[in-house]
């Protein structure tokens, strides 16, 4: 039985967004077929998803209401994540959730992961008896790899597949974020195996192994991405857009996660607004957001 108190009498209305790979390296692959990175993950303050949670008139159990083209509204991260905390909490109120996307779906951002994240912080504030935080966060990577990260909502250094977090400061704080997510879908199964057929590697210096929150050890890696060589082959057009950042003036471009969505960071907030601005001129290549301050 739900307490009545744990239970929201209206609707609740909650915002997500996604993250970039400041770099990523491909540094292993498991017996299990899962790969293990070495990234680290900045939060972006937009463009963000909308969830819309309402009470509802059942015995239990959450609906996902979504009409964004390639999700399952009954098979998702959000189902997913609801589905992990009723298993480790018991509490399964019935609720609909209306999902309103505007992070692009697929591009490497993270949209799903940190909408799912919503999901389990949404129950976490409303349930009886809430989960205590290791257990939290053991349920966030068994509902996806950057589920973890999205519940921290700061720049975390990510190992293993995704799941080790360690917090630490980006070094890009104060820049201006440009996101360009071209209209194209890659798929991170398909790119996973095609950097296996490759063979790429990355092998990490001993300067990547100095102390995590020494930001200056990563710096120099930023815009580095092991999927970039498989993808940009595929899609010679995203290359062609990261160097367009580059020439606009950004101090760092690359890809984020497996693609397609890139991103350019600028110290200067003016070459960062002209080249959003000549980016949304070409609107038949991507869709442009930001620039954003970071």
């Amino acid at each position: 039985m739900i307490e009545e108190s744990a239970f929201p009498a209206g609707e609740e209305v909650v915002h997500a967004a996604g993250k970039i790979n400041l770099f990523l390296f491909i540094t292993g692959k498991l017996p299990g077929g899962y790969h293990e990175l070495k990234t680290l993950f900045m939060p972006l303050p937009g463009p963000q998803d909308t969830l819309v949670f309402r009470p509802a008139r059942r015995e239990g159990g959450m609906v996902v209401h979504c009409d964004t083209p390639g999700i399952d509204p009954r098979k998702n991260t959000l189902t997913r994540a609801y589905g992990l905390y009723a298993e480790a909490s018991g509490f399964a109120p019935a609720v609909d959730v209306e999902l309103i996307k505007a992070v692009p779906h697929g591009a490497g951002l993270g949209g799903g992961s940190s909408d799912g994240a919503q999901v389990l912080l949404w129950l976490q504030r409303h349930a009886p008896e809430p989960l205590p935080e290791e257990t939290l966060l053991a349920v966030a990577a068994r509902t996806g790899a950057d589920v973890p990260f999205f519940l921290k909502g700061v720049p975390c250094l990510a190992e293993g597949i995704g799941e080790r977090l360690s917090p630490v400061q980006s070094g890009v704080e104060g820049m201006s974020c440009v996101l360009v997510c071209p209209h194209v879908h890659v798929d991170t199964a398909w790119a996973y195996a095609a950097w296996d057929a490759e063979r790429a590697s990355f092998s990490l210096t001993e300067k990547t192994k100095a102390d995590k929150n020494n930001r200056s050890s990563y710096q120099s890696f930023y815009g580095m991405n092991d999927f970039e060589p498989v993808v940009f082959a595929a899609h010679p057009e995203l290359a062609a857009l990261k160097m367009q950042l580059l020439r606009a003036g950004a101090d760092i471009a690359g890809m984020s996660g497996s693609g397609s969505a890139l991103f350019g960071l600028f110290r200067d907030p003016g070459c960062a607004a002209q080249g959003a601005a000549a980016l949304r001129e070409e609107r038949e290549k991507a869709e442009v957001f930001g620039p954003f301050l970071l």
